[in-house]
């Protein structure tokens, strides 16, 4: 039995939809987000409902085209085409951007210009290293945004109700990456494609209802894979949510054990601090998460993929990245340097017409690991 499947989790999000609507209704304000470096706590803590927005397929990525050019990031051009096809973007009142790499710096520019609905940029210090003036520099951004949801939802954002917000979040990061310690046994308690789904509920779901879902599910007791299965670590750009397919795929012959991609376990790993000042407590956590490939250094996130590759008993990396994304495509080299494993690299843009010949690929690159 599966500990969640494709089904539940659309369930989930059509009941979460209508939940919004009447939630709207009655004067509250959906706020959308794209990236994990933003502080959920903050816009929770303002009364206002945060949703991560991160859907993408090649539909909307060629709708997008109509506001960014053809050979921008397809993630990008997906999100601007999902606001005119997606009912759960087209629920947002405002939108949260950090300026990450070059193209998702360049989305809020064509949202404001196309879409017309309030935006907040927040500046994340590209440079990793938590010096003190860098991580007060991101502190204050976050201040200002504090101001800014103020100003959104009429409620001022007490340190009591970030507060209370934080202790949810960290519960509910908590529990996800509790169920996530099923990949690293032997063979598999729990499969990646299911990580990715409970991922998709905790953005989209109240954190407190999450959780309760995520305990029922936490003792469904699940089928688990053949121990000759070869064990791979995912890696690379963003996963949208209807890229389920290709963990599926990849699913069929071997086991995902691990990833460091942003809408898996980069997600919902570690907590924030509850001890002292709850903005600066924000700050410190959101500057030092597991680094995206833009940032440098980027230490952190090879020091991460070494410690789970010997943890989890990594055999293989499948690297996915997106057409024209940059920042994890040159990455790709020094990853194959660094790790000392075999490496499949996937290209895409969300279409679907190369389908058999990517089943192919990844087919004989599982084959090799046997």
């Amino acid at each position: 039995m599966a500990l969640i499947t494709r089904e539940e989790v659309e369930v989930l999000r059509a009941e979460r939809i209508e939940e919004l609507k009447r939630l709207k209704g009655e004067g509250k304000k959906v706020v959308g987000y794209f990236c994990q470096y933003v502080p959920v706590e903050l816009i929770f803590a303002a009364g206002a409902i945060p949703v991560r927005l991160a859907r993408g397929d090649y539909f909307s990525s060629v709708r997008g085209e109509r506001f960014l050019r053809p050979d921008a990031c397809p993630f990008c051009k997906s999100c601007l085409g999902k606001f005119e096809t997606d009912p759960l973007y087209r629920l947002t009142d405002a939108l949260v951007f950090v300026n990450t790499c070059d193209m998702m710096r360049r989305l809020p520019e064509a949202v404001s210009a196309n879409i017309k609905i309030p935006i907040f940029q927040l500046y994340l210090p590209r440079t990793a290293e938590p010096f003190p003036n860098r991580v007060q520099g991101f502190e204050r951004q976050i201040m200002l945004l504090k101001a800014w949801l103020t100003g959104l939802t009429g409620a001022e954002v007490k340190e009591e109700r970030v507060l209370t917000a934080i202790t949810q979040y960290n519960s509910l990061r908590q529990a996800i990456s509790q169920i996530d310690e099923g990949r690293a046994l032997v063979p598999p308690r729990v499969k990646g494609s299911e990580i990715f789904g409970l991922a998709l509920l905790a953005w989209l779901l109240e954190p407190q209802k999450a959780s309760r879902v995520l305990l029922r599910h936490s003792s469904t007791p699940t089928s688990t894979s053949n121990y000759s299965a070869p064990r791979v670590l995912l890696a690379g750009s963003i996963l949208t949510e209807e890229e389920r397919d290709l963990i599926e795929l990849i699913e069929e012959g071997a086991d995902i054990v691990a990833d460091v991609v942003c809408t898996g376990a980069r997600f919902f790993a570690g907590s924030v601090e509850l001890q002292g000042n709850p903005f600066t407590s924000l700050a410190h956590f959101y500057f030092n998460r597991i680094p995206c490939a833009y940032r440098r250094p980027n230490d952190l996130l090879y020091d991460k993929l070494k410690q789970l590759i010997l943890e989890r008993a990594v055999q293989g990396i499948i690297y996915k990245t997106l057409l024209y994304c940059d920042p994890w495509r040159f990455e790709a080299k020094f990853l194959r340097q660094n790790l000392g494993l075999p490496v499949l690299e996937i290209d895409g843009d969300y279409s679907q017409t190369n389908r058999e010949q990517l089943r192919t690929r990844i087919e004989a690159f599982v084959e090799m690991l046997k």
